[in-house]
């Protein structure tokens, strides 16, 4: 095993920890635990997301998933409404408020991170992108296997 691997495992927890429930500053995502913000943000991302698709997004099964669906629906968030195309699938798109706070927390989240950057070329921050990016690809790819 290559000795980076371990290193890479912790930069990635230190990661998650300032990005994840506790957040930069203490806080996540308005009143959403980070599940709940990434499952909205796959509803936002896709407006014609069912609950299943929500749940393979996240690998969660589909009870999990319609629990979460449950709290952003009881929070204004999305509604459930059925398909045009197939009345047996629910889909869940986002609400004017859903969108409201999507905005408002990717804004302020890209405004820290901007901030956090900001003494970084851009040749730099593209390179990051693009790890992060390879990164992602590669466990999205191993998630499927």
């Amino acid at each position: 095993m290559d000795n980076n691997i371990a290193d890479i495992y912790s930069l990635l927890q230190e990661i998650a920890w300032y990005f994840g429930d506790h957040g930069l500053g203490g806080e996540c995502c308005a009143d959403l635990s980070f599940v709940e913000f990434m499952a909205l943000k796959k509803a936002y991302e896709n407006k014609d997301s069912s609950i299943q698709d929500i749940g393979n997004a996240l690998n969660f099964t589909k009870s999990g998933s319609t629990r979460i669906i449950d709290r952003l629906e009881n929070k204004g968030y999305i509604i459930r409404e059925r398909s045009a195309l197939d009345a047996r699938v629910c889909c869940v798109p986002v609400t004017i408020k859903g969108t409201e706070v999507m905005k408002s927390v990717l804004d302020e989240r890209n405004r820290e991170l901007n901030e956090i950057l900001k003494d970084l070329d851009s040749e730099m921050i593209e390179q990051i992108k693009d790890v992060l990016d390879i990164l992602v690809t590669a466990i999205q790819r191993h998630e499927t296997i």
